[in-house]
């Protein structure tokens, strides 16, 4: 038996909800997208039933007939899923389609054959993004008001996805609207607002107004009881004088403090919702607490465990201090757990806001599966930032939170075979696909390393950031001390020591990603030009960051040497390999992806970057060149000089043209 979907199917529901209406309008377009018109084929019926028996999300999909087909859906969620489940294995639509420009080339129909389906249940229980660091994402002006957002969101749930992290407003509600869960921001506790807004004049110390933080609460759950929330215990943003200075006071003592508060908040909440799904997230101090045994919390509140940023279960950097020290529950542990894992991380020191995670996947495999057999089981939260330059990664970890025993080297060439095709539309070749992938698997072992751990990997903020940190401690004259923006990786040493420590890293990296980049231009050469906008565009810019890092640390030992016009030089070609950098953004900036690349919206800002080299090459033109300007200009045009002083540029592009340094 098969069952036949056309564009004419006819989809009922034995209830409504604004979940399943976008859910069929979205099956409808998916049919639409795919299919052609035909009139000559019967239109088959799907019937939606609730099923209130079944666990949470879970549907099964059965055919009745030819022309019958009956799914049984749990609550919306399930439904969403089902309908997700018929798009991509009877009408081929990809999780990223829409990131990834899948094309489709119509038919006039699509056969289910599968006499019964039923899903089954995802390894994790909650399985969601967070958009920090996204900003390319939000301020993309997309062809239609929200869609940047509602195709994030439909990519979230193709991959499995059940939940949010997003403060309220107008992405929120519409991640509601698609049936998602919304986690609260981890600076404001239940949303709640800020006491001292609430109560002026109050002591801010719990101990001291603890009636008025009760009832501060008890409204914050009352206001948003009728949202799909994941609630979120915790100390504000603005919370540090709730608890008394722990002054060298016991763990017991301090576990006691702040168990409190969060019995509170967890009081607030279970009063009006007695099954709401709740959370905090355990680092830093809260963390030592929990590990010692000193922290008291209900069973079913999660604990959810932050990695590094960089993909490792270890206590974040504390600017130079890096204790490295374990960030996970002991095997055991009471209560639920959840983690906090990094595909993307824009924090102006090594994150990749415009490059995949520079770390191997197989890394991020052990540390999730450790973290599970831990008991990491209730909830994963990856921070996906603006999506398109992370779709690889954000795909293998969904595969790993459905099934944490999935295998990613059969991942990684089904992603290849899945979405890069050849200009015709035809599947490549083995040997093609093999191509693709030594590429993609080459990443992370090329990537500039900042540190001795597998971990400790760079994405293009460490160059782009770093560059413009240098540059201007440079241009304003602060070249004796350290430059605080690199104390974090190259010590509190002076600035010429930081400057051998930041070549050092990406002078090593260099030559991988030369070589990399020309086995990812011949691995282009029979695909279509997602390949190039994707993996190749990436290596490209990377290699272009470190080649721009290099050559300013070798203009400033130019000018510690005097010579400033080979000074000048390097910093005009550091400039370059910036821009450049930057033009291939906009060489992937086409369709709708025309205004999707401003990085000036991001830490990783290209263009201003570019700007502090250029502003920085007067130095050396004003100490070798001034103060008339002219004589460098004769040196390299002779008799064609202009008699005016040329500006920085111009005269850098003739030198450049006429091979003088």
């Amino acid at each position: 038996m098969e069952f036949l979907l056309t564009r004419r199917v006819a989809i009922s529901a034995q209830w409504s909800s604004e979940p399943l209406r976008r859910a069929v309008a979205r099956f409808q377009r998916d049919l639409e997208m795919t299919l052609n018109p035909g009139e000559l084929i019967p239109a088959g019926r799907i019937q939606l039933v609730l099923a209130r028996s079944m666990a949470p999300e879970q549907y099964s999909i059965d055919l009745q007939s030819a022309e019958s087909m009956v799914i049984r859906a749990a609550d919306d969620l399930g439904a969403v899923y089902a309908l997700l489940y018929l798009s991509r294995t009877a009408l081929g639509i990809l999780p990223f389609w829409f990131w990834n420009d899948q094309k489709f080339e119509k038919r006039e129909l699509a056969a289910v054959t599968r006499p019964h389906h039923a899903a089954r249940p995802a390894a994790v229980g909650l399985r969601g993004w967070d958009f920090t660091g996204g900003e390319l994402l939000e301020h993309w002006n997309a062809s239609a008001p929200c869609l940047n957002w509602e195709m994030a969101f439909e990519a979230l749930l193709r991959c499995g996805g059940n939940f949010v992290a997003l403060p309220d407003g107008k992405p929120a509600e519409l991640a509601g609207a698609m049936g998602l869960w919304r986690l609260q921001p981890e600076a404001l506790p239940l949303e709640a607002p800020a006491f001292d807004d609430r109560y002026p004049g109050r002591p801010p110390r719990f101990a001291d107004s603890e009636a008025e933080y009760r009832a501060l609460w008890s409204a914050a759950v009352e206001q948003r009881k009728q949202q799909k929330l994941i609630w979120r215990l915790g100390l504000p943003a603005r919370g540090g004088e709730m608890l008394p200075e722990d002054g060298g006071a016991p763990l017991a003592r301090q576990g006691a403090e702040l168990s409190r508060v969060l019995r509170a908040q967890y009081d607030a909440l279970r009063a009006v919702l007695p099954a709401a799904p709740v959370c905090v997230t355990v680092s830093g101090k809260t963390a030592v607490l929990a590990r010692s045994g000193m922290l008291d919390l209900p069973d079913d509140v999660v604990r959810l465990w932050p990695d590094n940023g960089y993909g490792k279960f270890v206590a974040p950097r504390q600017g130079q201090n890096d204790p490295r020290t374990p960030q996970l529950p002991d095997a055991g542990s009471a209560g639920r757990h959840g983690v906090f894992f990094h595909a993307a991380v824009s924090d102006g020191m090594a994150g990749n806001c415009l490059t995949m995670r520079p770390a191997a996947m197989e890394l991020a495999a052990q540390e999730l599966c450790d973290a599970f057999e831990q008991g990491a089981r209730a909830m994963w939260l990856v921070c996906a930032g603006c999506v398109k330059p992370h779709v690889y990664p954000l795909d293998a970890l969904a595969a790993l939170w459905r099934d944490v025993d999935a295998d990613l080297n059969a991942h990684r060439t089904a992603y290849l075979n899945a979405y890069y095709r050849a200009p015709d539309g035809w599947a490549l070749q083995p040997r093609q696909l093999d191509d693709l992938d030594t590429c993609l698997k080459s990443w992370p072992q090329v990537t500039a390393a900042f540190g001795r751990w597998p971990d400790q990997r760079a994405g293009e903020q460490l160059m782009v950031c770093a560059a413009r940190a240098a540059a201007s401690a440079w241009l304003a004259g602060r070249t004796r001390g350290p430059v605080p923006a690199l104390r974090w990786a190259a010590g509190d040493t002076p600035f010429a020591d930081q400057l051998a420590w930041l070549r050092g890293v990406c002078a090593d990296a260099l030559p991988g990603l030369e070589t990399l980049q020309a086995g990812c231009e011949y691995a282009a050469r029979p695909t279509t030009r997602l390949w190039k906008d994707t993996v190749l565009a990436q290596v490209r810019l990377y290699r272009l960051c470190l080649q721009g890092v290099v050559l300013l640390c070798d203009a400033w030992s130019a000018w510690c040497d005097s010579h400033y016009r080979l000074c000048f030089v390097r910093l005009g070609r550091a400039a370059a390999a910036f821009e450049q950098a930057r033009r291939v953004l906009g060489g992937c900036a086409h369709g709708r992806w025309a205004s999707f690349y401003q990085q000036e919206e991001t830490a990783t800002d290209l263009g201003r970057t570019v700007w502090v080299l250029r502003s920085l090459m007067a130095l050396p033109r004003a100490a070798g060149d001034g103060p008339d300007y002219t004589a460098w200009q004769r040196e390299v045009l002779g008799a064609k000089a202009p008699a005016a002083a040329m500006l920085d540029e111009p005269l850098w592009s003739a030198m450049e043209q006429a091979g003088r340094e």
